[in-house]
């Protein structure tokens, strides 16, 4: 038996940390060409499971080659809603055909929007929402939506900003230009100044080196059974390969 790995270097190191460990044999192909260690994969009749890809379009990308092998795909950070739905804003058009085999080992970006809606909702407010004009800002708009936020229509009327965006992008700007008035955001707006506000950030992975701990727990689940149900059962996932009740946490951004 075999677990392959279609990671980083340094993710790889995790994963061959704990396999070696458990006396399981453990074939890397690193990240450069997620689709061609996939059909490396599935030419090994001794492979039982995958831990990656880390971008989510990826692991869409190489579950339409080792999904109908039945192999269980282990996911560390994918977080977008199509990697194991196809019935949420973002991920009705072209979902990822998993056929059952995806396991997400962190909150998607639906369960994300739920948090957020919660936390505004929970202090009674509500929110200005300032989203990019792109997929993601599309995407989690629509999650927003589906989560019942509090909305305001404009930032005059709002209590908090929520930023759905990514940086370098205008809504940035935008979001500075509401100031004072404080923000939670989605992750991807990191490395942009909000000098004249308070803003937290609403992250799924654990603290530290982004996916470091989610790797070694994909690593110890298939150490332990390659078997697709078993590693549901282990895991914690419900029937779409998503973890029931996922931790989000919202930790302060001083950019």
């Amino acid at each position: 038996m075999a677990v392959h790995s279609i990671l980083s270097p340094a993710l790889t190191d995790v994963v061959e940390a704990v396999l070696r460990e458990a006396g399981v044999t453990h074939v890397a192909h690193g990240e450069r060409d997620p689709v061609a260690a996939a059909e490396a994969i599935v030419g090994d009749p001794e492979a039982r499971a995958i831990i990656g890809p880390f971008r989510s379009r990826a692991v869409a990308e190489v579950v339409e080659v080792t999904a109908p092998k039945g192999l269980p795909l282990v996911a560390p950070v994918a977080t977008w809603a199509g990697v194991t739905r196809s019935d949420e804003p973002g991920c009705e058009d072209d979902p990822a055909r998993h056929l059952g085999t995806v396991l997400r080992l962190v909150a998607r970006d639906t369960v994300v929007a739920q948090r957020i809606a919660a936390r505004v909702r929970g202090n009674g407010g509500r929110a200005f929402v300032v989203a990019g004009d792109h997929e993601y800002g599309s995407q989690l708009v629509g999650q927003l939506a589906l989560a019942g936020l509090p909305r305001a229509e404009s930032g005059a009327e709002a209590d908090v900003v929520v930023l759905a965006g990514l940086a370098g992008e205008p809504e940035a700007d935008m979001a500075r230009a509401l100031a004072p008035i404080p923000i939670v955001a989605f992750d991807g707006i990191q490395g942009e100044p909000f000098p004249d506000q308070r803003v937290e950030l609403a992250l799924v992975y654990a603290p530290g080196p982004i996916g470091v701990d989610e790797t070694r727990r994909a690593a110890e689940l298939v150490s332990t059974t390659t078997d697709l149900d078993e590693l549901r059962r282990l895991g914690a996932f419900d029937d779409h390969g998503d973890l029931i009740d996922p931790p989000v946490r919202f930790e302060r951004y001083d950019g």
